[in-house]
C-alpha cells in the first residue's frame, strides 16, 4: 500500500514511472510498520497475503527450505525469522533476495521481531533446532525435546497472538514431542484449530517412495507412500503394501522398513561433516509448505503423510493423533485418508503405539505444566515394592544365568 501511493504522488507530477509487476528485496522493519499503518485506513477489501514465515530460517534446514520456497509462484511473501544471531539470517535473506523469482523477502532478526514476522501469515514453518550429530547418534528423542521445546513453545505462543489462523507446520525434531508441545499450547491460547497444525513428515515419506523405485525401477515422483503413526525412528511406520509390495519377498519388505526408520543413523554415519541429511529434509519440507500453500489459495492438494489430530480416531487404528496422508483444503484440512495395514505393518504399528503416546504425553506435560511420567506402556502395573510382579518374575527366573 505504501509503495502505491509513492507512485500516485510521482504520477500526480507528470513524472512517468514504469509498472512494475514483481518486488523483490529485502524490506526494512520501518517501512513494514508504515505498509500495515496504511492498510487500516484502505478500504479495499483484503486479501490473502500468500505470506510464508519460516522460524528458524539460518538453520540448515531451514536455509534450504528457503531456498526451495523463494521459487514458488504460489508464495507471495516469504518471511525469513531467527533468533539465534550466530545463524546470520540476515545474509541468507540479502543472498536469496538476488533470485529473479517471484516472491518477495522479508527478514527479521531477534525475538521483538517475532510479531513483524508473523503478523498476517498464511503458513508458519518452525524448523531448525538441534539435530542429532556424529557420534551421538543414538541421542534419545526426549534429550533432543528438552533442546528444542523454548523455540517451538516461543512460535507456538506468538503465532497464536500475531497469526491465529495459520497453518502451522513443526518440523523441529523430535516432531512427535514438538507438534504435542505446540497443539496443547495453542488449546491454552484459545486458538486451536485440528485441521491447522500439522507435523512435518515429508522426509519420511519421501524416503520410501525412494527406495521403493529403486527396488522396482519406478519413477519415484509417481509413487507415494504413506508412512502411519509417527515421525521418529521408532514410530514411523511405512505402508509399502499400498504400491503393492505384497509380491515382493517378506524380507525386502522387512529390509525397506529397517531402511526407512534408521536412515538417520545411516546418513549419520556416512557424512563427516558433523550434520544429518539437511539437504534431503530441506527439500521435502519445502515442497511440504508449498502443497499447503496450493490447497489453501488454489485447490485441494494431497499430502502423502502429515502428524495430524484425526477427525474420527476410530477410523485411525483408534488413535487419536496419528500420521496418515491429508487433502489440504480452504481453511485448511478438508479430508483424512487412512490406508489399510497388512498383518507385518498391524503388528509393527501395535509396537509404535507406545513409543508415540509416550513422546506425545511428554510435549504435553510440558506445554501445560504437568508432571511427566513415563508411559503406562512401558511400566508394569503391578509392580510394587512389597509385591513383585509375576510376570516380570517369571521372565527373570527364565533367563540364563
Amino acid at each position: 500500500m505504501f509503495h502505491k501511493i509513492c507512485k500516485r504522488l510521482v504520477l500526480s507530477n507528470w513524472t512517468i514511472v514504469p509498472k512494475v509487476k514483481y518486488q523483490n528485496f529485502v524490506i526494512s522493519d520501518v517501512l513494514s510498520q508504515m505498509e500495515r499503518a496504511c492498510e487500516k485506513f484502505c478500504a479495499v477489501p483484503r486479501v490473502p497475503p500468500h505470506k510464508v514465515s519460516i522460524i528458524g530460517a539460518g538453520s540448515d534446514v531451514g536455509r534450504i527450505a528457503a531456498l526451495f520456497l523463494k521459487q514458488q509462484k504460489v508464495i507471495k511473501k516469504l518471511i525469513l525469522y531467527d533468533e539465534e544471531p550466530g545463524n546470520r539470517v540476515l545474509g541468507v535473506a540479502n543472498d536469496i533476495a538476488y533470485m529473479d523469482t517471484s516472491p518477495e523477502v522479508e527478514v527479521y532478526q531477534g525475538r521483538t521481531c517475532l510479531n513483524n514476522a508473523l503478523h498476517d501469515s498464511d503458513v508458519v514453518l518452525i524448523c531448525g533446532g538441534e539435530f542429532v550429530k556424529p557420534p551421538s547418534c543414538c541421542t534419545l528423542d526426549r534429550d533432543l525435546f528438552f533442546k528444542n521445546m523454548e523455540l517451538v513453545r516461543v512460535a507456538s505462543i506468538a503465532s497464536a497472538r500475531f497469526c491465529p489462523y495459520a497453518v502451522i507446520a513443526v518440523q523441529t525434531p523430535p516432531v512427535d514431542c514438538n507438534f504435542a508441545l505446540c497443539m496443547h499450547t495453542l488449546k491454552i491460547a484459545g486458538t486451536y484449530d485440528k485441521r491447522r497444525v500439522l507435523g512435518v513428515n515429508a522426509i519420511n515419506s519421501m524416503r520410501a517412495n525412494q527406495l521403493f523405485s529403486s527396488l522396482t525401477g519406478s519413477d519415484p515422483s509417481a509413487s507415494h507412500t504413506p508412512v502411519v503413526c509417527g515421525t521418529g525412528r521408532c514410530t514411523r511406520v511405512p505402508v509399502f503394501s499400498k504400491n503393492k509390495a505384497g509380491n515382493f519377498p517378506q524380507t525386502q519388505v522387512e529390509c525397506l522398513t529397517k531402511l526407512v526408520r534408521e536412515a538417520d543413523e545411516i546418513i549419520c554415519k556416512v557424512k563427516c561433516n558433523n550434520e544429518q541429511g539437511h539437504l534431503s529434509i530441506g527439500f521435502s519440507t519445502a515442497r511440504f509448505v508449498t502443497c499447503i500453500m496450493k490447497g489453501l489459495m488454489e485447490k485441494p492438494t494431497f499430502i502423502d503423510s502429515a502428524l495430524v489430530e484425526q477427525g474420527d480416531p476410530k477410523k485411525c487404528y483408534d488413535m487419536n493423533v496419528c500420521a496418515t496422508p491429508v487433502t489440504i483444503g480452504k481453511g485448511g484440512i478438508v479430508e483424512y485418508a487412512v490406508p489399510t495395514l497388512n498383518d507385518m505393518e498391524t503388528k509393527l504399528l501395535q509396537e509404535s503405539k507406545c513409543d508415540l503416546q509416550d513422546m506425545l504425553n511428554l510435549g504435553r506435560c510440558y506445554a501445560v505444566g504437568d508432571e511427566y511420567y513415563l508411559h503406562t506402556c512401558k511400566t508394569c502395573y503391578y509392580c510394587t515394592p512389597s509385591k513383585p510382579c509375576e510376570v516380570c518374575a517369571s521372565k527373570n527366573q527364565s533367563k540364563p544365568k
